[in-house]
């Protein structure tokens, strides 16, 4: 299975997302790669610091956008870079495997705005028409906020579904600065931010 964590606009939790993916399939399956296409790095750095003692991670850094096979890569997940518009023209893509599109959104005027242009040009791309399956994550959201409410209106009128939600958590911020995951924290406190990844988890393997 191949994964794309994909936002044209930097800063809306690419790399929060496939790390955090790509720790809970290294925990499931015997083999998972993680490749960084973003040109910061931040996923090699996470990689980099992120503690021997737990299951393996594969790391392949590519700002080519040269395909991975799964079948010798187990599961790939890709940290695309900001800018970056998925079409079918784009090598990565025509492998014809079982592809999956992530879109990480925030509570925000300018991420309403560049998530609106990143549907419209997966709409123009013809993706859709060829099955591959795209879902947005709206991340970073606290209920109490005013754009909240703007951004769940927003994804519920666009036909591309929104399968899970992400709180405002220091979960992540305690877990990334120590390159791990929630899930290799204690399940005790990071309870919540479990129970809200099973819906993404469950889209992906379906």
């Amino acid at each position: 299975m191949q994964i794309f964590v994909v936002n044209s606009k930097g800063g809306s939790g690419k790399t929060t997302i496939a790390t955090q993916l790509a720790s809970h399939y290294a925990q499931t399956r015997h083999q998972i790669t993680l490749v960084d296409r973003d040109v910061q790095k931040s996923a090699s750095d996470w990689f980099q610091n992120r503690p021997k003692s737990l299951p393996n991670i594969q790391l392949i850094k590519d700002l080519n956008f040269i395909p991975i096979n799964s079948h010798n890569n187990g599961v790939v997940i890709h940290d695309m870079p900001a800018g970056f518009v998925p079409t079918l023209e784009c090598p990565i893509f025509a492998n014809h495997e079982i592809n999956k599109i992530l879109i990480p959104i925030m509570p925000s005027p300018t991420d309403i705005k560049a998530g609106l242009r990143l549907i419209m040009a997966i709409y123009r791309s013809g993706l859709l028409e060829e099955k591959i399956k795209v879902g947005f994550v709206a991340n970073r959201t606290r209920s109490n906020v005013r754009y909240h409410q703007t951004l769940m209106d927003f994804l519920h009128r666009v036909d591309i579904p929104l399968v899970g939600t992400l709180r405002d958590s220091q979960n992540y911020i305690r877990s990334m600065e120590h390159s791990v995951s929630i899930f290799d924290l204690p399940s005790h406190s990071v309870k919540q931010d479990l129970e809200q990844w099973q819906p993404i988890i469950d889209w992906l393997e379906h």
